[in-house]
């Protein structure tokens, strides 16, 4: 896989109902990036409207990438040019383009996708209210005298859980 030097920027086709696809595309924005970068959902008109052909690539299986409105790639591919994106991870794209990495990213993205649904409902886009539920059935430390243990760990062991 080449990467180009001179890039005027990517779009990146998601699953915009995917809690996981939607939190890479959430740090994505928080990375200092190198060319612009644009996500679309694709199940929104507006991928339609700038990729008419963008379903003919079955962006549901596996993210999709336009670089420079011609180029396109799909998968572990796909997310080397999101990384190429961000100025800090350039260095890690440049390496995971390379034929032999590139063969272990392709795997650990088909492994990613095929269980997407369920990392992102364990993983990803855990509601507020549902976090704040689970640590009200928790048990608060036991603080005798009006102080408690700090060395005391296991309410703090059920926190990390």
């Amino acid at each position: 896989m080449k990467l180009a030097l001179h890039v005027k920027g990517i779009e990146v086709f998601y699953d915009g109902r995917c809690g996981m696809c939607c939190t890479f595309h959430e740090w994505i924005h928080r990375q200092a990036r190198a060319f612009a970068i644009d996500f679309v959902p694709y199940q929104s008109v507006r991928a339609v409207e700038v990729f008419p052909e963008v379903h003919e690539l079955d962006p549901a299986r596996e993210m999709v990438v336009r670089v420079d409105r011609e180029r396109v790639f799909r998968g572990a591919e796909a997310w080397v040019w999101c990384l190429y994106g961000c100025v800090n991870y350039r260095g890690v794209a440049r390496r995971l383009a390379k034929p032999m990495m590139l063969g272990v990213a392709v795997r650990f993205c088909r492994l990613l996708a095929a269980n997407r649904r369920g990392l992102s409902r364990v993983f990803f886009r855990k509601k507020d209210r549902e976090v704040r539920n689970q640590l009200h059935q928790m048990d608060p430390p036991s603080c005798d005298e009006g102080g408690c243990d700090l060395e005391r760990d296991e309410w703090r062991d059920e926190l990390i859980k």
